[in-house]
Parts: structure tokens; C-alpha cells; sequence
């Protein structure tokens, strides 16, 4: 059976984005909630110090769900959209990425509150290392903080291909269907 899952990261390298008292930079850690595709529907809104600390927090998530309230807001530097989950007047959850559209936010914010009460709580976590260190705020939340510019090859699929005929014409080897016509077609005599 396929439904969504509560899957845990373990942020270390630049990742973790917190430096310990050495100079190294320590693990943290963190929850997502994944589609069955594995798509991201949302995320812990700030990183935890061990596996059980973002472990209860799901768990907290999943109990007090009738409690939840949801906000999207558009970011003032980029325009685009986000959203956050809200419990007792804390952020505990928030997009995984920005929307170009409003009406897109709303979407994947419904997609992660219908998944939430049903999601599989996986044991055990994922090793995430390298990459750009998160920017975290003194108490280690991401929630505060707009999102970032997209990384490179991360916008939209459609938004900057041309479509057949423009610029660039048809791909090598396609050619366009002749443009079809009902004329001297028969209809079915019943």
C-alpha cells in the first residue's frame, strides 16, 4: 500500500549549517513529510538536536492535529508563496520549497494537512551531507526566515522552453501533423 511517510534527516556537513564548539560542524536533525512518489509535501520548520527530539515533534504533530492552523504569505523579496503549520502558536511545519503561484501554495499546503493524519512514521533516518549550509536562526529555526532563491535548474518546467513553433522550431526528426480536418470523413450509419 503507497501513502505518505514522516522520513528523518540527518543533516551533517554544511547541511547542518551549526557549528560546534571545535570548529567542525555538528549533525542535526530533521523530519519530512514525503509523498508516495517521494515528493516533499513539507517540512520541520527548524532542526533538532537528536532522532527522538524530531521524532516526538511528529509525533506531537500527529496527536494535536485538530489544533493545527495553516498561513500562506507571499515573500516580500521574491514574490513567491509559502506555507506554514502552526501548533499552539508555534511554527512546527512549513513548504518544502516556494510557489510561483498562490493558488499552487494552497495546493501542497491541502496535500500536507491530508496527509499528516495518516502518514507512516519510517524508523531510522536518511544521511543528508554537504550541499549549502541551512540558514538557521540562534534557536535553530528555519521558519523565520524567507526562502532562498531556487537552486540552479529548479524552476518551473514550462516556464522558459518555447513552445513548438517558437523559437527554436520542432525537435530534430519530429515533424508537425498535418492539421486535421472532419471533410470527407464518414459518420457511422445506424
Amino acid at each position: 500500500m503507497h501513502q505518505s511517510r514522516f522520513v528523518f534527516l540527518a543533516l551533517a556537513g554544511a547541511a547542518a549549517g551549526v557549528a560546534a564548539g571545535d570548529g567542525a560542524v555538528a549533525e542535526a536533525m530533521m523530519w519530512m513529510l514525503v509523498s508516495p512518489n517521494n515528493r516533499p509535501l513539507g517540512r520541520a520548520a527548524r532542526t533538532f538536536e537528536t532522532y527522538a527530539a524530531a521524532r516526538d515533534a511528529v509525533l506531537r504533530l500527529r496527536t494535536e492535529f485538530a489544533a493545527v492552523r495553516s498561513a500562506v504569505a507571499a515573500v516580500e523579496s521574491s514574490g513567491q508563496w509559502v506555507w506554514r503549520a502552526e501548533l499552539g502558536g508555534v511554527t512546527v511545519g512549513r513548504s518544502s520549497r516556494s510557489y510561483l503561484r498562490a493558488r499552487e501554495c494552497h495546493y501542497n499546503l491541502e496535500r500536507f494537512l491530508e496527509a499528516v493524519p495518516a502518514a507512516l512514521v519510517v524508523a531510522g533516518t536518511r544521511s543528508v551531507r554537504g550541499g549549502h549550509p541551512a540558514a538557521l536562526d540562534a534557536a535553530g529555526d528555519t521558519a523565520a526566515l524567507p526562502p532562498g532563491p531556487a537552486p540552479r535548474g529548479a524552476r518551473a518546467p514550462h516556464a522558459e522552453r518555447p513552445r513548438r513553433g517558437e523559437r527554436g522550431g520542432w525537435a530534430r526528426g519530429a515533424r508537425p501533423m498535418p492539421p486535421v480536418s472532419n471533410a470527407g470523413s464518414r459518420t457511422p450509419r445506424g
